[in-house]
């Protein structure tokens, strides 16, 4: 697989994920499974992927970056390994634009080609299936457990991972905020996979309104967007999401973000 950078969650939620992910269905043996299946990794969404290992450390690799909210939009139970079993990420605006960006960055200032299959994802669990039907059948454990709950009056998944020991706030986890970006050597097995370095993302501003950048440039002397009224501009009123809050259900209901649409080409 090469190289990969990983946007990845809060630590608070990176340890309430890791959690749910170190689940093993009962009664479970590693002599049971092939030694390829259920090897322990990191909760990550992969932003993009590249062959050669860059010649820049990761802060001169990528531009200032703001923390970014990620939703869950459902399960997938995949018919490759490194698909075999996942949660499709909702494709928000904010998290498309942060994966261009990147990719365009890359491409643009470094000259390395990037690309990002199966994007958005985040995989959960990897099973190299000996016996027809285990990933399906996980799936459907994950769910009779009450692991997963798939919500029917509104869109989405909720993770609870209060089950594996998780604390009580994260019994309905429907998203995370990825606040860093991790590069990550992915050659060989799994659990051969090396983090190289962590950069972490930038705070951002709950009164910006959810509708500006989730980047700022080139410019690391940003810290606010040019329309914010901290500047001299003024910015109308709009939404805005509390980016330090775990993702889970609230008596008060989260203004999502803004769904991605692509344009109609006629």
């Amino acid at each position: 697989m090469g190289y990969a950078l990983w946007l990845v969650p809060s630590q608070p939620e990176y340890g309430a994920l890791q959690r749910l992910m170190n689940f093993r269905p009962q009664p479970y043996s590693s002599k049971t499974y092939s030694s390829r299946s259920y090897p322990y990794f990191d909760p990550h969404i992969t932003l993009a992927t590249f062959s050669s290992p860059p010649s820049l450390p990761l802060a001169e690799l990528l531009p200032l970056i703001e923390a970014t909210p990620v939703y869950f939009e459902s399960i997938k139970v995949g018919s490759s390994y490194l698909g075999s079993l996942s949660v499709v990420v909702s494709k928000s605006r904010e998290l498309l634009d942060l994966r261009d960006y990147i990719v365009g960055h890359l491409k643009k200032v470094h000259k390395i080609r990037a690309t990002s299959r199966s994007f958005p994802h985040m995989s959960l669990f990897y099973l190299d299936e000996t016996v027809r039907g285990e990933r399906l059948r996980l799936g459907d454990i994950l769910r009779s457990s009450g692991r997963v709950v798939e919500r029917r009056s509104v869109t989405g998944i909720a993770l609870n991972c209060t089950l594996d020991g998780a604390a009580p706030e994260f019994h309905a986890m429907t998203g995370f905020v990825g606040s860093e970006v991790w590069l990550v050597d992915c050659a060989g097995a799994v659990e051969d996979w090396r983090v190289l370095e962590k950069r972490k993302l930038v705070r951002r501003d709950p009164r910006i309104p959810i509708s500006e950048p989730f980047f700022y440039g080139h410019n690391p002397m940003v810290t606010m967007a040019p329309n914010h009224p901290g500047l001299g501009g003024w910015a109308p009123p709009a939404p805005y999401i509390q980016r330090d809050e775990p993702f889970f259900y609230r008596t008060i209901p989260v203004i999502p973000t803004t769904p991605y649409h692509s344009q109609d080409p006629r």
